[in-house]
Parts: C-alpha cells; structure tokens; sequence
C-alpha cells in the first residue's frame, strides 16, 4: 500500500481531487455510454411485476439525500391520495429514471428544494421531479433529450456531466410506452413530467 512520505500539501490534495474528479467522471460517462448501448441494441427487457411506487420513490430519495444536504437542499417526495400501494410495471427501470431526474435536478440546483411528486390519472401513472434551480429557455427544452446535450450557457459547463442522463431517461420511458416532458421558466426552475401507462383497474382496485 502507497503511503506518502511526508505531509500532503495544499497543492498535492488539490492534484489528487482532480485526478480523483477526472477518474468519476469518466467512469460516468462509460457507464452511461453502456446504459445508451444496451437500451438502443434492445438488450434491457423489461418486468411487469406488482410494486409500489412509493417504497421505489423512498429508495431514490434514500440514494441521492447525501448529495442533496451537500448542498443544502431540501429532498421530499408527495404522492396524490389516488396513487395506490400497488401497480404492475418495473420498478428497476422506473428507479433508475427518477434518479436521473432526480440527480440532474440536484446538480443544477443552488438553493430551494427538490420534489418528487406522484399521482395516478385516466390509465396513467404520472411522475414529476420539480426543482428551483436555474429553469431552461424554450428554444433549448426540445433538445435537451438528445445524446450529448447540453444546455450551452457557464452553468451547465461549471456542473459538468455526461449529457446522456436524460436521452437514456427518454429511451427508459418510450421503452415502456411512456412519455416524458418538461415545463420550465427561466429563473424559475423546471419540472420533468414521465407519463407511464398501468393496468388502472389493478391499480385502483389494490387501492380499494
């Protein structure tokens, strides 16, 4: 094991967090290249299982909660009383989209909140990830959920990131004959909308 041989200076730690940086990011961006690869090639399949969409929602805030406090932001989720304990659909895949949504809302988020809201409507299952971070100008709201997207402006280069996390959200939903969307102000911040389609009366029925 490497041990240094005498104390680590100021310039020395700021070396080894760039390295350290360096080698996250890349290891991201390999990672959600595969995730692209594997959802385009059609190697991802899909379960229709009984979950609950609140316990999934739970996890997600669990995964990403740490990096909300670094910031100092406030993290909560709020489901309409219509959203029932139980809905058929897969749970990983519906997981992995709201912690991109998630996380991406965190990452371009300097102060405010986070929120993950549910809610059940017309045969749909509705998600939205809102926050009150900087908000996205129309003319860029269409593009954004391209591969290697982003929006051209100082923020989004200082938070850097892949720019394949909302292409592989959009593939994720259109994969489960969803859809996916976003409503966004300038200064005001955006909300990202999934619209997933369930076995209502399922839905409603365990509700009962």
């Amino acid at each position: 094991m490497f041990r240094p041989r005498g104390p680590v200076g100021d310039e020395q730690r700021r070396y080894v967090n760039a390295v350290v940086g360096n080698g996250n990011a890349l290891l991201e961006l390999i990672n959600s290249i595969l995730d692209l690869a594997k959802v385009e090639s059609g190697l991802i399949s899909l379960e229709a299982v009984e979950f609950d969409p609140k316990e999934v929602t739970e996890k997600v805030l669990e995964t990403l909660a740490i990096r909300a406090h670094e910031k100092g932001l406030e993290l909560m989720a709020r489901f309409a009383s219509g959203v029932p304990d139980t809905a058929i659909g897969d749970p990983l895949r519906l997981g992995q989209i709201l912690i991109n949504l998630t996380a991406n809302a965190i990452k371009f988020t300097d102060e405010g909140e986070v929120e993950i809201r549910g809610s059940a409507d017309r045969g749909q299952f509705v998600l939205e990830v809102r926050d009150t971070g900087p908000g996205i100008a129309d003319a860029d709201q269409d593009r954004i959920f391209g591969e290697f997207q982003q929006i051209d402006n100082s923020n989004t280069r200082q938070k850097g990131g892949t720019g394949l996390g909302l292409a592989i959200s959009k593939r994720m939903v259109e994969m489960q004959g969803g859809t996916i969307s976003v409503d966004s102000v300038l200064g005001q911040g955006s909300t990202f909308r999934v619209v997933l389609p369930v076995h209502v009366d399922e839905m409603m029925e365990a509700a009962e």
